[in-house]
């Protein structure tokens, strides 16, 4: 059972705060829900019902400070390669944001601004698939670390290069 007013990542909708758990009747039929409202999207409100396992399956609890920090420690020097073929690259970033591993997210993140960087000294942009593969990642990893962290989502990313810094001077 979820604890009300507490926090939970729901599928792709980022982090979602369990305001409420209440019957409610939907096409004549009363079940109860978890009523969830996103973090990043304030005027949603999202119903999930308590005996939809396979709902309830795509709530994960949201990461602690220590998870966090384990997480960002963990990157320095991890190697992360580069798919060429557009098809397979999607397949990835599907199968990423599916598990919601936030570790994967990161180095996916990791990839895609490598890549970037290789492009933009090229003169060229990223592939659209790839820029809104690395937007849907940064959100959905700097909108949890944010809340978990209580910084703006916009200061995640120097909190990340900060700690591994940190990890890369040998201060962890």
């Amino acid at each position: 059972m979820l604890e009300l007013n507490s926090y939970v990542i729901y599928g792709d909708n980022g982090v979602c705060l369990v305001a409420d758990k209440r019957k409610e009747k939907f096409a004549g039929v009363i079940r109860e829900y978890y009523i969830l409202k996103p973090q990043g999207n304030e005027g949603s409100t999202l119903f999930v019902p308590t005996d939809n396992e396979e709902l309830l399956s795509k709530m994960r609890s949201i990461l602690t400070r220590e998870e966090i920090l384990d997480i960002i420690h963990s990157l320095p020097g991890e190697e992360v390669t580069w798919e060429d073929n557009n098809k397979v690259r999607g397949e990835y970033y599907s199968e990423v944001f599916e598990k919601g591993d936030r570790r994967e997210l990161l180095l996916l993140i990791k990839a895609l601004y490598e890549h970037k960087v290789e492009r933009k000294e090229e003169g060229k942009k990223l592939w659209t698939i790839d820029e809104n593969a690395m937007k849907h990642a940064e959100n959905l990893v700097y909108e949890e670390f944010g809340t978990v962290l209580g910084i703006p989502q916009e200061e995640v990313i120097d909190f990340i290069m900060e700690e591994v810094g940190k990890v890369e001077r040998g201060e962890v």
